[in-house]
């Protein structure tokens, strides 16, 4: 994949300078404009075409932070590779065998704990629950979220709760 700029970066990043510019009085030259974006990334910039898109973003994040812009679009989530998305979506369910355990992660508790969050539930409401006979874990020891099944079967039964309060939002809807 190419990493440079992309077109719709670079006329972001334009604008949001140009804007800056008319916001503190200063003119918007491209030697200024140049040295500005070096001083921000760090290493010398001939032409905003040197930036990478790691480095656009980063700049268009600052100029966003100094004019009180708020960040419009939220960052694209990494897609799941195949294997990885197979298991995310079946390990756990009922009828589904494997013989490959898959450990939770970060990924797996944060997203557990967007749905508390929604619900507003804390790290106590949900170790009660998990205690509780109404668990999804109810048969495993210690009520903790070990594997991938483990975090899917909690982070179902969580979903389900906050799309029976109203409080679940379909982000394919959106």
């Amino acid at each position: 994949m190419n990493n440079t700029i992309s077109p719709g970066q670079m006329k972001r990043l334009q604008t949001l300078y140009g804007k800056l510019c008319a916001h503190t009085d200063q003119p918007n030259k491209r030697e200024a404009r140049l040295g500005w974006a070096s001083a921000l990334v760090m290493r010398p910039i001939a032409s905003f075409k040197d930036l990478t898109r790691d480095d656009a973003r980063h700049l268009i994040d600052t100029l966003q932070g100094q004019l009180g812009i708020p960040e419009t679009q939220p960052r694209r989530r990494q897609r799941l590779g195949r294997d990885a998305a197979r298991k995310a979506g079946t390990e756990g369910r009922r009828g589904y065998e494997s013989k490959e355990i898959t450990m939770a992660g970060p990924a797996e508790i944060a997203r557990i704990q967007h749905v508390m969050d929604l619900i507003g539930w804390d790290q106590a409401q949900l170790e009660s629950w998990l205690h509780s006979p109404h668990s999804p874990l109810r048969n495993k020891a210690a009520g903790q979220i070990r594997s991938l099944a483990d975090a899917n079967r909690v982070w179902w039964a969580l979903k389900g709760m906050a799309v029976a309060q109203g409080k679940w939002q379909d982000r394919r809807q959106s």
